[in-house]
């Protein structure tokens, strides 16, 4: 020990054995060859020193003994010679396994282990009852470091830490605190104790290349001091970067001047407890810093001597006989309870550790630092000082996200046309969607786009295998048209769809010889449309003649096979309007309206059908059913690289010898063009969209025909568990809502004048598609049924004071009567004459009648202005 400590304690024996007082052997083990110890040693000389000098009426004096110790092993003998030497606390174990092995030493002899550095939440005072740890839990810092890197919207962060127990200690809480707020720790890596230059700059040059630029540091100072310097040679500390520095390290910067180590930490951003400047702070300070630069871990040595020291006193008299055991457990239970302002703040222990809520964030910048503001577990982030931080490279811009996204060569240019020479110029459907949704992000990105391609520029693999290149961590995303299917979501995660999709089957057409036959004209309409409509040309007829019969001359004239001539002669005349009978009932003439109507839909609807299958529709798919294909043994084709492959094998069960595949839409034309029996495929499996890029650029000759079968949709890949999913689906939903950004996208990739609609062949019309005119006329037919047989009943049924027969009786002779007006015709009414009338003929025959009507109409029951001869045959 030094000279000034040796008199001390010369100093202080002689005023204990005149003050009638005791000493309380402590040991203190420490590694003065570290910058941690060296400072520890000094600033609990100090601690000692400044009580007793301002307590000097204690009557109990701590007596400490020194061991030096730089690793376990040294320290395990450290603490076999102190516990021989009768001490009752041990203070100092300065590293996580050091204070593993002390606590385990102090559990078995009952012996207080104090320790101001060990922060690893491990080690728990909880779970260790002889341990007390007079510092800060870093699980503490967790939140303040979550809080940083929410304040910049990072979503993926590099943790760099050494690999001990200190240094793995939060990163699995650290890890669960980013997820809960879509933050990522990504490409973990370790830095042993160990490791050299050479070893540490290889792994920060393989960070530089997957362009990784957002570091978490969380480690010792000397490691870390280390790790901040190669990176700086490294070119890691230019424009772009960010680092963050946990307590470790940043707690070594002095709050109050500048470190000799600032010059390697330039715009770096770090958190330590905050210290608040008193007298009694700046004190310490004016004579630590005469000696040695300032540290927490000084501070926080000077505060453990304070409070052992007010413990130790805090035994009474009673106690100076007791056992040893009995004052172990005393100086133990007073510290503990020991609470006072120290040069650190205010110590107060909580479960056997220092409890802390305030952070300070800071960063550096030339040769000073600044303060961006306090962290506080109540309030967050809150600012101190308007300044904003000045981040590597001399800027205020926080730095971006960096992104490495591979791209997919395809032989369909019109969703990823992947640029090779220059890959920031690639273009397609699927790289404006994704440019536009980060355009919409409210988090910092920048994107690097990189083919996939192999050394001599050509796609390096399937979808598959680029999807795995994540896993690999070659990529960060995966943008292009990869479709969502249940395989490849074990491999990434995807976005929700950007653009529907569906897989279907392109085929070659042929001339269809079924339209060659001689019975073509039968095929327009199906068997149940010509069936109904001959009942109902026949009904109508039959109906229009029961209304004229009694009344016209050209329908009731003639015998009876002449009358059921008439009936079908006069029904299929209208089909092309050639009916020449006079038509005078005016329920008949309303009721020939709506035949007529009828009757020119259905002509020219039958024109149409017919016209189309014997001009526009030669052509027909060579096939329609993948389940043909696939029984026959045919070739089938699909896309290069696409899903489509396992979908043809595990859904459609197609052997994977009958697949071929194809790159792109040219190999797809001359494949179906060679057709089964020349070496090419029966049809070529595909999503929609190829296929209707495909029928664009060959509009004639082909046909996408059968049942599409639905996938997931086209979506962006990216790691599983990557908290940017959620942001990217949010975007993507953004853009695909706004019809304007995404029509004016559509248009530019997919010109939509040439769109072509899937196209099915001409079928038969039915009964169904005409059911309304069909209900039409049949209303109207039966309502002028109806009419005139009430007007026939009202105008004979017989007066009821004259006739007293029952009902029946009645209706009976009415049946007999209205069958006889109706299909016994008097002689006089039955000629052989002619049907067919000279237009001379007609108007003379007309004016005939019409004198005929005038002079022997006796009684005119005509209801609906018809001619009506009953009562003129009743009176006969």
């Amino acid at each position: 020990m030094g000279g000034p400590c040796i008199v001390w304690l010369l100093w202080a024996m002689v005023f204990v054995i005149s003050a009638g007082g005791e000493f309380v052997k402590v040991g203190v083990v420490l590694d003065p060859s570290t910058t941690v110890g060296k400072l520890s040693n000094l600033s609990i000389q100090m601690a000692l020193s400044d009580f007793y000098s301002e307590n000097f009426k204690y009557k109990t004096r701590i007596s400490f003994i020194f061991k030096d110790a730089g690793d376990v092993v040294e320290v395990a003998s450290a603490a076999t010679v102190l516990l021989r030497d009768g001490v009752e606390a041990i203070i100092g174990p300065q590293t996580t396994e050091q204070a593993m092995y002390l606590t385990e030493f102090g559990r078995k002899y009952e012996i207080p282990i104090i320790s101001f550095t060990v922060t690893t939440p491990s080690l728990s005072p909880k779970q260790n009852p002889y341990f007390i740890r007079a510092a800060q839990n870093d699980l503490a810092q967790v939140q303040a470091v979550n809080a940083i890197i929410q304040m910049y919207g990072w979503r993926e962060i590099v943790p760099i830490y050494e690999d001990t127990e200190y240094g793995r200690g939060i990163i699995t809480n650290l890890a669960d605190a980013l997820q809960q707020n879509g933050t990522r720790l990504v490409r973990r890596t370790m830095i042993p104790l160990s490791a050299s230059e050479t070893e540490i700059l290889k792994e920060l040059k393989r960070l530089k290349d997957m362009h990784e630029t957002i570091f978490l540091l969380h480690t010792s100072g000397c490691v870390g001091r280390m790790v901040l310097s190669l990176a700086k040679k490294e070119g890691m500390f230019s424009e772009g970067y960010a680092w963050i520095v946990t307590n470790g390290l940043s707690s070594l910067i002095d709050p109050i001047l500048v470190s000799k180590d600032l010059d390697s930490m330039q715009g770096i951003v770090g958190i330590r407890p905050y210290i608040p400047i008193t007298q009694k702070l700046q004190n310490f300070q004016a004579k630590f810093k005469q000696r040695l630069p300032l540290s927490l871990s000084s501070m926080q040595a000077y505060d453990t001597v304070w409070a052992l020291a007010m413990a130790v006193e805090k035994m009474n008299y009673s106690t100076t006989h007791t056992g040893t055991a009995t004052r172990k457990k005393l100086i133990l239970h007073e510290i503990k309870n020991t609470k006072f302002e120290g040069i650190s703040g205010n110590f107060s222990l909580v479960d056997g550790e220092l409890k802390r809520s305030t952070f300070e964030v800071f960063y550096v910048v030339g040769e000073k630092e600044k303060i961006i503001g306090l962290y506080c577990h109540k309030k967050g982030v809150y600012e101190k000082s308007i300044s904003k931080p000045i981040w590597p490279g001399d800027t205020v811009d926080p730095p971006r996200i960096n992104l490495t996204i591979g791209i997919p060569l395809k032989g369909f240019p019109e969703f990823v046309n992947a640029n090779i020479i220059d890959p920031q110029k690639s273009s397609g459907f699927c790289i404006d969607i994704f440019n536009s949704a980060v355009e919409v992000l409210d988090i910092p990105i920048r994107h690097t786009f990189v083919p996939f391609v192999d050394q001599n520029g050509k796609s390096n693999g399937s979808y598959d295998v680029l999807l795995r290149q994540i896993d690999m961590q070659k990529f960060d995303v995966i943008v292009g048209d990869i479709t969502i299917v249940a395989n490849r979501t074990e491999l990434v995660d995807f976005t929700l769809p950007y653009s529907e999709s569906r897989v279907s089957m392109l085929v070659s057409e042929r001339n269809d010889k079924k339209d060659e036959n001689m019975w073509i004209f039968l095929r327009p309409f199906e068997w149940n449309l010509w069936l109904v409509s001959f009942i109902s040309f026949l009904f109508t007829g039959f109906v229009v003649w029961l209304l004229e019969c009694r009344v016209n001359t050209d329908f009731g004239a003639g015998p009876p096979q002449q009358q059921i001539g008439l009936i079908f002669w006069f029904s299929f005349s209208t089909l092309v309007f050639a009916h020449r009978e006079r038509i005078l009932n005016n329920l008949s003439r309303f009721l020939l309206i709506i035949w007529v109507f009828v009757v020119l839909i259905l002509t020219q609807s039958y024109t149409a059908n017919l016209s189309s299958m014997l001009t526009a529709q030669r052509l027909r798919p060579s096939f329609l059913d993948a389940n043909e294909i696939r029984e026959k043994g045919y070739f089938v084709g699909y896309q290069n690289g696409s899903f489509v492959k396992s979908f043809l094998i595990t859904q459609l069960q197609f052997e994977e010898t009958n697949l071929k595949a194809y790159g792109s839409p040219d190999e797809f034309k001359e494949a179906l063009n060679r057709g089964i029996k020349d070496g090419g495929v029966a049809a070529i499996f595909d999503e929609i969209p190829y296929i209707k890029v495909f029928l664009r650029k060959y509009p004639s000759g082909y046909r996408m025909v059968g049942p599409t079968y639905p996938t997931g949709g086209l979506g962006f890949a990216f790691p599983k568990g990557s908290p940017l999913v959620a942001y990217f689906s949010r975007a993507i939903l953004n853009v695909t809502e706004d019809k304007d950004k995404m029509r004016a996208i559509e248009s530019k990739y997919f010109s939509s004048d040439s769109e072509d609609t899937p196209r099915t062949p001409d079928s038969a019309l039915n009964v169904y598609r005409f059911g309304g005119l069909f209900i039409i006329t049949a209303v109207a037919t039966w309502s002028a049924l109806l009419i005139y047989l009430t007007q026939f009943l009202l105008t004979h049924w017989p007066d009821s004071s004259n006739d007293q027969s029952p009902f029946a009786s009645k209706m009976f002779e009415m049946v007999k009567l209205f069958y006889r007006k109706h299909f016994v015709h008097p002689s006089s009414l039955q000629s052989s004459q002619s049907r067919v009338y000279s237009v001379s003929e007609m108007a003379e025959d007309k004016t005939m009648q019409i004198e005929n009507d005038d002079d022997n109409s006796t009684e005119e029951a005509n209801i609906l202005g018809v001619v009506n001869e009953d009562q003129a045959e009743d009176d006969a």
